[in-house]
């Protein structure tokens, strides 16, 4: 498992990496106990809240927002 975290992290993709770091540190909270846990969970928490950080790969940029619209409002009006 270590291996593939490594593999994955080597690729160079932010969003990816913090993905495997993410699932590694969920399995490893599920077999945690005592103090780990704690730790674990906070390792957890910070994953998440970066990945929350990071821009949605699947959507487009503001840039991209404005021209939707742009577009949209166009073809509103080209068609009414």
């Amino acid at each position: 498992m270590v291996g593939e975290l490594v593999e994955v992290v080597q690729e160079g993709d932010r969003r990816t990496s913090l993905e495997a770091i993410r699932d590694r540190v969920a399995r490893e909270l599920g077999d945690a106990s005592g103090r780990d846990v704690a730790a674990l969970a906070k390792q957890l928490a910070d994953v998440i809240r970066e990945l929350d950080g990071l821009p949605d790969a699947n959507r487009g940029s503001a840039v991209d927002d404005l021209a939707n619209k742009r577009a949209a409002r166009r073809a509103k009006a080209a068609g009414s």
